[in-house]
């Protein structure tokens, strides 16, 4: 699980559901070691084993080393979940080459390199898995601001879809899952969120009323990696309280 140290993240909500139906969970992160380590003690306590890796999606061989790590400290993988992602709000005369390198090497080519790394793991050990990959709202709906973050979830669809097709055959599901305005740490930074006019204009595009919460996410997860999802793969379930449908 990519990305799942920080409080309010998607990714600690995908651990915590996980870990609830009985999963032992691997913790991915980078510069949140204490909150991931502190996740880890408490998917402890529900009596599942856990471990903490500190690893850079956008780096192939940390990758590597950590898929390397998990299956000696778990056993063989049978879930995958590509959560890690960063965001900037900047219009498209104003992006940066860091900034676009930045948000494509952990978006895209992070999540690349965990669902390969996961895939071949997977197929090595001729074993069935799930593959699950957090994309975004973004994949169906542009938003001012956030064009190089949206490509990134737009090419997350088409990652997905591929890898549904081609790791059908050894019993690999692959899907993504679209959220909307979660109650999270990286949506802090946004600047349609920064009043509290401006967090009731955007609550009126939502016809549920209200952001999501992480472990909203989580429970998709969980349908994604269970029996129910057999039949499931290359697909993108949206999880946004009705946003996309709301606002067009």
């Amino acid at each position: 699980m990519t990305g799942a140290a920080r409080e309010r993240g998607i990714g600690r909500g995908i651990v915590e559901c996980l870990a609830e139906e009985g999963c032992d969970v691997a913790i991915n992160d980078v510069g949140a070691e204490e909150e991931g380590q502190a996740l880890a003690e408490q998917v402890r306590a529900l009596g599942r084993t856990a471990t903490f890796v500190a690893a850079d999606v956008s780096d192939r061989a940390a990758v590597d080393a950590m898929i390397t790590q998990v299956e000696e400290e778990l056993g063989p993988l049978d879930v995958v979940c590509s959560n890690a992602g960063v965001a900037a709000w900047q219009n498209v005369v104003d992006v940066t080459d860091d900034s676009f390198d930045h948000l494509v090497g952990v978006n895209l080519t992070g999540a690349f390199n965990v669902c390969q790394a996961g895939a071949r793991a997977m197929v090595g050990r001729e074993r069935p898995g799930r593959i699950v990959v957090t994309s975004s709202v973004h994949v169906q709906m542009p938003f001012p601001a956030m064009s190089v973050y949206g490509a990134t979830k737009a090419g997350l669809k088409g990652m997905v879809e591929t890898m549904a097709i081609e790791l059908a055959e050894h019993g690999i599901t692959v899907n993504h899952i679209g959220p909307g305005w979660v109650r999270s740490f990286i949506n802090d930074a946004s600047p349609s969120l920064q009043t509290e006019e401006e967090v009731r204009t955007t609550l009126t595009l939502i016809p549920a009323g209200r952001p999501a919460d992480p472990r909203e996410m989580g429970r998709a997860v969980v349908y994604l990696a269970s029996s129910d999802g057999d039949y499931v793969t290359g697909e993108f379930l949206r999880v946004d309280g009705g946003f996309v449908v709301g606002k067009y």
